[in-house]
């Protein structure tokens, strides 16, 4: 998908992480009632609160596996063949899935625009997240059309990380955020207590 200016988001994930879990059942509700995430019921349906259905709609279409529009609202035909109850890997549990979801956000500006700005813009191989999410807002106001809020950008930075990175036993965190994103498993960024510093470097990954 080709990067376009004025076709971009930020902080639509409403903070939360991509969890386990919110893809499968966002995408089952979702293609059994199109209209779930606008509806009273959603809440008791998908089992959070109202802001985490907003966030499950953003992964899912950040993951390309529904289309929303003003005149659309589906499934894709690769989120029927993974996702759906009968689908290729409906519980995510073959880690190929996750290699692919990992590169359909990362090659979608317009949904996912800080991740397709890491992944394919920011080639630095050890870094701070003080410097992800100075160089995200650099790059958000230097070719970015829209305004975005300084504040915005530096949430899409943070949750970003947070994403990738396993969580550390030392870490203070809610039961809530106790299991990690699945995307935390590919290992594409690290995190290192000695330096404080992260780590996304170009490594040779053998065929599974």
């Amino acid at each position: 998908m080709r990067f376009k200016p004025e076709k971009t988001a930020f902080g639509r994930h409403e903070s939360f992480a991509l969890r386990y879990g919110w893809l499968t059942k966002g995408f089952q509700a979702f293609e059994k009632n199109s209209d779930i995430f606008s509806s009273p019921d959603s809440i008791v349906t998908l089992g959070v609160g109202k802001n985490m259905v907003n966030s499950i709609r953003h992964w899912l279409r950040a993951a390309r596996l529904i289309e929303i529009s003003s005149d659309k609202k589906e499934v894709t035909l690769l989120g029927r063949k993974i996702f759906s109850q009968d689908g290729w890997d409906p519980y995510l549990e073959d880690e190929a899935t996750i290699w692919l979801i990992h590169w359909l956000m990362a090659t979608n500006p317009q949904h996912a625009t800080a991740w397709y700005w890491f992944f394919n813009r920011f080639h630095k191989p050890e870094f701070t997240s003080k410097e992800v999410a100075s160089a995200l807002i650099g790059f958000a106001t230097e070719q970015i059309t829209s305004k975005t809020s300084i504040t915005t950008i530096k949430h899409d930075a943070a949750v970003l990380l947070r994403m990738y990175v396993q969580k550390r036993n030392n870490q203070k965190i809610t039961l809530e955020e106790a299991l990690d994103s699945p995307l935390s498993l590919l290992n594409l960024i690290t995190y290192s207590s000695s330096t404080r510093a992260y780590q996304s470097k170009l490594t040779r990954r053998d065929g599974r």
